[in-house]
């Protein structure tokens, strides 16, 4: 009798083969894992290879801090970037034509008059969010002469009627008999601003046509933050160089259908300046052009009745010197000094550092306030006779 398929393997006994192949790739990538999970063996493990092929490595291990998040990651330079001046504040004195005080902005009415003076602030523009009696009121409690007030439209008034514009220029009259000398707008006026049947305000609405020549007759300068950087517009995701900032404030992305582009609202905006000729504008935070200086030259050259302040953006200003320099020597009839805020030593400080020495990669911000970016500024070492002029003489001619 024939009997076949003795010496065959049994049809079980390529699978188990399988399987040991798979248990043992298992193992070994197990293995691999755990090294690369376990930092001490994953560099131990390097600096055996590198000794083996007879590249000196340490025998033992450094230390290594791992996983910081990014909102932790501030490196000190080891660059000696000190700033070397006997006095760090400003060589002269200065107007202050982009400031807050009073709501929210720390500082009673007697402490500010004292960082005033200790600061050498001859004129302190305060761009208040105010109208009505609210304006009235802080006029009354920072009284002092140094301090020029600004007011703002009442933009409640668009919740209260469909022809709101009336009810506005009524609040802007009693603002104009209460000795507002101006006008802050606000990013919200261009970004998110609507009317009853949920359309935006645009800046250059013919609606608003009565406020703005209402400004005009009463002489007022306006003073209008328009948008935000370019950044801000975009996608928050590991290509925007402000990532952290929005991670920290994401309430300031503007990447969603409901908000205009960068480019939309900033045109807008400049035919609003084409519109009132008569008025002047001082377009806040260099225009947000600061990234772009051909932009900047272009609205001031197409635009003869605005100014730009460089209050809260030395930081993009002071990463390109060269061009910033440049720009200053050629428009130095057309920019202000500004920081942003009360009264601040910290900031005085790096603006007058920024704008006097010719200092190299220091960082753009005071110690009490965060960053924007991963990045340092140079300073500018302008001349005196620029310098005055944004210091103060601008101001003077402007605000009166």
């Amino acid at each position: 009798m024939k009997i076949s398929g003795i010496l065959q393997p049994a049809a079980g006994d390529g699978k188990m083969k399988v399987m040991r192949y798979l248990l043992i790739f298992s193992v070994i990538a197990n293995f691999f894992l755990l090294i690369f999970l376990i930092p001490s063996l994953r560099i131990k493990l390097r600096f055996i290879a590198m000794n083996s092929l007879g590249f000196p490595a340490p025998g033992s291990i450094p230390q290594f801090k791992n996983d910081i998040l990014l909102t932790e990651y501030n490196p000190v330079p080891v660059l000696k970037t000190e700033d070397a001046r006997k006095t760090r504040m400003p060589s002269m004195d200065v107007i202050e034509t982009h400031g807050h005080i009073g709501g929210s902005f720390s500082g009673s009415p007697s402490e500010i008059s004292k960082a005033m003076t200790e600061l050498k602030i001859k004129k302190f523009i305060n761009l208040s969010f105010t109208t009505g009696d609210d304006f009235k009121k802080l006029k009354s409690q920072f009284n002092d002469p140094r301090i020029i007030h600004f007011s703002t439209f009442n933009w409640k008034r668009i919740k209260e009627s469909k022809d709101f514009v009336p009810a506005m220029l009524n609040d802007l009259k009693q603002d104009i008999a209460n000795g507002t000398k101006g006008i802050k707008l606000w990013k919200n006026f261009g970004l998110n601003i609507r009317k009853e049947n949920g359309e935006r305000l645009t800046l250059d609405d013919a609606l608003l046509e009565p406020l703005f020549l209402e400004c005009e007759k009463a002489k007022l300068v306006i003073s209008i933050h328009t948008a935000d950087p370019p950044a801000f517009f975009g996608k928050a995701d590991e290509k925007n160089e402000r990532y952290e900032e929005l991670l920290r404030h994401p309430e300031w992305s503007f990447n969603t259908s409901e908000f205009p582009k960068f480019e939309e609202v900033t045109k807008e905006r400049e035919r609003l300046f084409k519109k009132y000729p008569r008025i002047t504008f001082v377009s806040l935070h260099f225009a947000e052009f600061s990234h772009d200086l051909e932009q900047a030259a272009k609205l001031l050259d197409s635009n003869k009745n605005v100014y730009l302040d460089i209050a809260a953006r030395i930081d993009e200003l002071g990463r390109q010197p060269y061009k910033t320099k440049e720009f200053l020597a050629k428009y130095q009839d057309r920019v202000f000094f500004g920081t942003d805020g009360p009264p601040d030593r910290g900031k005085f400080e790096i603006y007058s550092r920024f704008l006097e020495t010719n200092d190299e990669y220091f960082d753009y911000f005071p110690l009490h306030k965060p960053r924007k970016g991963f990045w340092k500024i140079y300073g500018l070492g302008l001349k005196k006779e620029i310098l005055e002029k944004i210091y103060f003489k601008n101001a003077e001619k402007v605000f009166r």
